[in-house]
């Protein structure tokens, strides 16, 4: 579906949950959890169609895509334009005969991540993993294996609450929770192949491509919180770093730097002078979870132990490991 049908459904916002927001949308978002619309005033977040401003003098560029203000973040894509202010609005316009996904791909990546670091909320470039009445998070880079460990907490009946951004908020009690976030992880396509029907729990010729021209598809979660749980543990991935799994305890200045590493975009929220506001939040972070270094041998067929390590009392059971690649 192109943008066509993008412009034909702006008249009729849709109401949304995700990362702890009630968010507004003129563009459908599968991605996205519907929120019961009970009447409430407002939203904390709304999408609309519409031109572009131009970035104002004096703009930081932290890449060859973003420009970013203290308040404002400006992203030029193929697929279009976009647009962040206060942490309260996206302005979305896109590129002439682009399909709805290719829009939904930044704007359900660095533009939720700008929205998040305007308003102050911790994203981490972390997975979130329910066991039972708080929530583990895995951190690392792309290619880490965050996504396809969620993809094996899931077949093992854990309840995935969010995949590649993971947004840490302070509750009532004060105590860090992970928010909900994308319904769907993201699997390369060598990875469906190796995990099969038996880890994804159905075939994988019916899961549907992440954007145009790119070998990534959706998995569809199972189970998940339709609230924010405490967050117990961070682990930081780092596979290839030994031979058997094993974790390494990070503290003080060592686990704050651990933290920050595994930020969203992390220049982003500098340009914006957010970087005092998170490291605040790393140390809270630091104080009330475990920060653990997660190595292990890298390949497909390291999962089970990886997550028999963690979540030995993980529910269902285990399926046969895929073949290493």
């Amino acid at each position: 579906r192109t943008v066509d049908a993008i412009q034909h459904n702006a008249d009729r916002p849709r109401l949304y949950r995700a990362f702890g927001l009630r968010i507004r949308s003129a563009l459908d978002l599968p991605e996205l959890a519907p929120a019961p619309d009970d009447g409430a005033p407002g939203e904390d977040v709304r999408i609309v169609l519409g031109s572009v401003c131009a970035v104002p003098g004096g703009a930081v560029q932290v890449d060859s895509a973003t420009c970013v203000t203290h308040d404002g973040v400006w992203l030029e894509t193929p697929a279009g334009r976009f647009q962040a202010v206060g942490g309260r609005l996206i302005t979305v316009a896109p590129a002439p005969g682009v399909s709805q996904r290719d829009v939904r791909l930044y704007l359900l990546g660095t533009m939720i991540g700008a929205v998040l670091h305007q308003r102050a909320v911790l994203p981490l470039h972390a997975n979130a993993i329910g066991l039972g009445d708080h929530a583990i998070a895995f951190a690392g880079p792309s290619g880490a294996g965050k996504s396809t460990l969620a993809a094996y907490f899931q077949s093992r009946g854990r309840a995935v609450l969010s995949d590649d951004v993971c947004a840490l908020d302070l509750g009532g009690d004060g105590r860090l929770r992970a928010a909900p976030g994308l319904t769907r992880i993201k699997l390369w396509g060598e990875t469906v192949a190796a995990l099969g029907s038996a880890v994804l729990g159905r075939r994988v010729g019916d899961l549907d491509g992440v954007a145009d021209g790119m070998a990534k598809f959706s998995l569809r979660l199972n189970h998940a919180s339709p609230t924010p749980m405490p967050l117990k543990a961070l682990y930081i991935l780092d596979p290839g770093g030994s031979d058997v799994v094993s974790t390494v305890r990070l503290a003080g200045a060592q686990a704050v730097d651990g933290v920050l590493a595994n930020i969203y975009r992390w220049p982003m929220a500098v340009a914006m002078g957010r970087a005092a506001a998170h490291f605040a939040t790393t140390v809270t972070l630091v104080r009330d979870c475990e920060i653990l270094l997660l190595r292990y041998p890298r390949g497909f067929d390291t999962l089970p132990a990886i997550v028999a390590y963690v979540d030995p009392q993980a529910v269902g059971a285990l399926p046969d490991a895929p073949e290493s690649l």
